[in-house]
Order: C-alpha cells, then structure tokens, then sequence
C-alpha cells in the first residue's frame, strides 16, 4: 500500500505549528494589501495586527488564485516521493481554486499515472475547513487507510460550523455581501449580522443583533444548540478574530462557562479571509450537528 498525505491550504487556517509538526503539506494562497501581493504563511511571519490596521486606514486588501501549474509543481513535488495526495480544499463557491486544483490533478496525473490524488471539498473555510484536517491527519497518524480518512472527511463536511459577525457593515458592502441601504441602517443602528455556510458552501447572513455583548450571548447559544457531546466533535472549538481581541476573549470566557468543549483555541483571521469579512470579525468553527440550510 502506498504511502499518502493530507494535503490543506492556507485557507483552513491550520496553525502553523500544527502543520511543521505533524508534516502537512500547505499550498499557500496570495493577498495583496494597496496592491503589494503575499502568500499567507498560515501567520508565522504574518502581523495580523498591522494589517487590519492599514485595512482600517484606507488600505485595499484583495485575494486572488494562483496558476494550475503552481499547484501542479505542487502536487509534484509530493507525488516524486511515491506518497498519494488526499487535498482537503476550501469551499468551491467562494474562489476559483478548487476548478484550477481538478486541472492541475489531470495534468500531474498524466506525470504520474501510478498515483492517486484527491480533492474533497469540504464546503467550508478557515478552521471549518481546518478542523477537518486536524483530525484527518491525526487519523492518517493513527494508521488509517487513505479510503476510511477520506470517507470520514466527506461525511463531516456538513458538520463543519461557522458562525460569524463582521464589526463593520460597510467592509460587506464594499465586497458585495450586502446591499448600500442595509450597511448605512445596520451601522446606525448598531446592529452586527450573523453569517454561516450553507450546505452547498456559500456565506449567507441569517440574523442580526443588536450590540457588542448581544452578539457575544448570541453566538454562544447558537453553539450551544448545535453542540454534539461526543468524542471528535467536542474536541476543539475554534474562536477567531480579525484584530479584535477583546470580543475574543468575552466569546472564550461564554464558551468556558455554558460550552462542553474539552479544547477552545483562540486564532487570528489570516489575511486573506480578512480580506473580505475585514476588521472586527469574530468567529465561532467547531465541528456539530449537520447544517441544515
């Protein structure tokens, strides 16, 4: 049998040190900042916080994909160490990259016809996507087969939960997510919109709330109602922020009181999905019952 890895890009947000330690190859995706284009390295030379600020100074962020032959050097690169690939990729409706990834599989296949690789796309991003990954790879180290960590991969998917808020309406209406009318009577009136994935992986807001500290209550009781006590998906719930510490914190002190997850890991929204929510974003991934919409 032969060997395999679980391939992850940057866009699940693994933490770098889980990725060095536990060897998964990351194919890393651009942003570019007032037109200054980076691959984000999953934040082990990135400064979040300097790059919301300038966000918020009036600088432009923008992502963008890369060309198939970048990610099929990639592929390569693995495939030449007589290792299959099971690529665990960011949601196909939110960029171009999954489509670019099929091409660069055909043409790395044509190279190495004795090998395998797959592409999963987990209709999730940032640690959605990254939470299943995680365990993918742990699995893969306990010595499961390339066929049973797949299986368990596409039967997750829909049990990988976002639940976010941006801090400024305006951010969304600059990147087409609402409309000019609900961003200036959202911010007058303070209120903060909620957002998750669907199940076919597109982003849609599903409610609104009004204030700082509501938000924080809300999020946690949507946790707590989608929350499963069972092994694996009461391992780790992941709480992100886009330069916004503090929300952060009231989020983990909710989630410590009233959640029944045995790991909460507090993690910085990398640049390039900053890019789009913008500064101020708070978010809750973790891996519970199925979605629904």
């Amino acid at each position: 049998m032969r060997e395999y890895v679980v391939m992850a890009d940057s866009d699940s947000e693994i933490p770098y040190y889980f990725a060095e330690e536990h060897n998964v190859p990351v194919f890393l995706m651009p942003y570019s900042l007032d037109g200054e284009e980076k691959l984000f390295d999953l934040g082990k030379n990135t400064d979040f916080k300097a790059y919301y600020e300038a966000i918020r100074n009036g600088a432009q962020a923008s992502t963008a994909t890369r060309p198939p032959i970048d990610i099929q050097e990639f592929f390569e690169d693995i495939l030449k160490q007589g290792k299959d690939i099971l690529y665990i990729v960011f949601s196909s409706k939110l960029s171009g990259h999954f489509e670019l990834c099929e091409l660069a599989r055909k043409n790395a296949l044509e190279n190495y016809p004795e090998a395998r690789i797959e592409l999963i796309d987990s209709k999730s991003i940032a640690m959605g996507a990254g939470l299943l990954v995680w365990h993918a790879v742990k699995m893969q180290e306990e010595g499961r087969s390339f066929d049973a960590v797949a299986q368990w991969v596409r039967d997750n998917c829909m049990h990988a939960l976002h639940f976010f808020s941006v801090d400024d309406l305006m951010h969304l209406k600059k990147t087409g997510r609402v409309s000019t009318v609900t961003a200036t009577l959202g911010t007058i009136l303070d209120l903060k919109p909620v957002l998750l994935l669907k199940r076919d992986g597109t982003i849609v807001a599903y409610d609104k709330v009004k204030g700082k500290r509501k938000l924080v209550k809300y999020l946690i009781n949507t946790a707590q109602e989608n929350f499963i006590d069972e092994d694996i998906y009461n391992d780790i719930l992941v709480i992100g922020h886009a330069d916004n510490p503090e929300g952060a914190a009231l989020l983990k002190k909710e989630a410590e009181e009233r959640l029944g997850f045995k790991n909460i890991l507090l993690m910085d929204i990398g640049p390039v999905i900053g890019a789009h929510c913008g500064p101020g974003t708070l978010c809750l991934c973790f891996l519970g019952k199925e979605r629904t919409e």
